[in-house]
């Protein structure tokens, strides 16, 4: 497995780097989130656990990828970098400065292509994660989706329900985080579900994460700044 950085997750990781403190600018007290500069949003979801998240397509990134901005109440927390396939080639933590990048190339790479055609997915990956301080620390994740054959209507679109089971360690034991999840093919994204984590204690603790509504351009909600579900719950 290659353990250096890819030049174009590498790349992605510096333009991050340097654009993180423009996109909490944009997204906070305007009522509305603006992109980045170059880049052009086409779809608001809002989940439960008071959570509205913004994916936007970027000029010169790669055929298929997008980002992700993820806000709460308090405004923007994570900021993630996904191709077509939905691998997770980085992420940002937007409060506590850390950041994970995926290694590549994966032993068994997440692939949406695979679980359409055949009702499965294995995956086999390690990550770099860094914190605000600059220690790198690589994690190995195991997991799995697949396909339950029902289909759900949320805010009138058409989603496949998944089951899905992942582990990895931290140096501690093992940590296992299993669920359900629903994911869309034709913009061949995934959005949480009910999903448990077990930690190497045997303590478990449980979120909800579905999406609960949609907007795409020109409709209602879109590029709002305001999460709308389970928000009293999370402040109370």
């Amino acid at each position: 497995m290659k353990k250096g950085f890819p030049l174009r997750v590498a790349t992605a990781a510096l333009v991050i780097g340097t654009s993180v403190a423009p996109v909490v600018a944009m997204a906070q007290g305007a009522g509305t989130v603006t992109p980045p500069p170059g880049c052009t949003a086409f779809l608001t979801v809002q989940s439960r656990n008071c959570v509205v998240s913004h994916m936007w397509t970027c000029e010169g990134d790669p055929e298929g990828t997008h980002w992700r901005l993820s806000m709460d109440g308090e405004g923007p927390f994570a900021l993630s970098f996904t191709d077509s396939e939905f691998r997770w080639l980085l992420s940002y933590d937007l409060r506590g400065g850390a950041q994970t990048i995926l290694i590549e190339p994966e032993e068994d790479p997440a692939s949406i292509t695979e679980l359409f055609e055949t009702g499965s997915d294995s995956m086999v990956f390690s990550t770099i994660y860094e914190n605000a301080a600059g220690l790198r620390i690589r994690r190995d994740y195991t997991g799995f989706d697949r396909l339950t054959g029902e289909v759900a209507q949320i805010d009138g679109r058409t989603l496949n329900r998944t089951e899905f089971s992942y582990e990895y360690d931290l140096g501690d034991g093992s940590r296992r985080v299993e669920g359900t999840q629903y994911v869309q093919e034709n913009w061949r994204m995934f959005f949480g579900g009910l999903e448990v984590t077990e930690m190497p204690n045997g303590e478990r603790f449980e979120s909800d994460n579905s999406p609960m509504e949609f907007a795409e351009p020109g409709e209602r909600g879109f590029l709002t700044d305001q999460p709308l579900y389970d928000c009293g719950d999370m402040m109370s």
